[in-house]
């Protein structure tokens, strides 16, 4: 039937056109954005998903924080070790002198003057080795660190327990003023080289396990960052597509 009142084909044309014109600012707004989903109406199952795996990416983050400071607390404890070690090697060189016939006591008296200095710097270390005023040398630091999104995972305890100052190396007594004091250092000095060995063997190991911890942060921050992808980047090829099959419609309608 013709009518004059109701133009049912232009009415019909207005209606597809602005739902073209809403689809077509749908399609902009993710090519600008690069993202699939930008308001909940777009997506609202997989917004939640997005959200939900959000929060783990920011937990898996925060793991990799806390492996990078504990490394870093390793390393400085590690490092003060490693200059005590250097301090014993040398007093057990002074004491290996001074514990031999072919020196006098007057030379002992010297080299004994370098001993007791050494002793001193020892506890200098170990007050002075810290992390953020947290002492790492005087067998008190126990922390635990999370490097995990599950709340449910077991954090790695960093416990250094021995104390590396002199008195806790046994060889705040030592002196090699003569021949035999010497000799009693020496065995001292081999049981405090003994026990920083030790100790920084189980520094290394645990360093070597936060090596490993972060290295599958790394993985599970790549594999979750892939699948937010699936729920949140934009296909622009397809958006690219769709803009010129709305913009054929649009020119149609119009």
């Amino acid at each position: 039937m013709a009518s004059i009142n109701t133009n049912m084909s232009a009415t019909l044309a207005v209606s597809n056109l602005n739902k073209t014109t809403d689809e077509m600012t749908s399609v902009l707004t993710a090519m600008s954005s690069g993202k699939s989903i930008n308001s909940a109406s777009d997506d609202a199952a997989g917004l939640a998903v997005y959200t939900a795996m959000s929060v783990d990416y920011a937990a898996w983050e925060q793991a990799g924080d806390n492996a990078e400071v504990a490394t870093a607390i390793l390393e400085t404890a590690d490092g003060g070790l490693s200059e005590i070690a250097d301090i014993l090697e040398r007093m057990y060189e002074l004491a290996s002198q001074a514990s031999s016939g072919s020196v006098t006591d007057t030379e002992r008296a010297y080299l004994d003057d370098e001993f007791s200095e050494l002793i001193a710097q020892v506890d200098s270390i170990v007050e002075s080795t810290t992390y953020f005023d947290t002492s790492l040398l005087d067998s008190t630091y126990d922390e635990n660190f999370t490097v995990s999104a599950d709340a449910s995972a077991t954090p790695i305890s960093v416990t250094i327990g021995d104390d590396y100052g002199a008195t806790g190396l046994a060889i705040n007594a030592s002196t090699v003023a003569s021949s035999t004091d010497a000799a009693t250092a020496l065995t001292a000095i081999e049981a405090a080289i003994e026990t920083v060995s030790a100790g920084r063997a189980s520094v290394g190991a645990m360093m070597s396990r936060f090596d490993y911890a972060a290295g599958n942060i790394d993985t599970a921050q790549t594999n979750l960052e892939a699948a937010m992808s699936v729920y949140m980047d934009a296909d622009i090829a397809q958006l690219s597509a769709d803009q010129t099959e709305l913009g054929v419609k649009m020119d149609s309608a119009i």
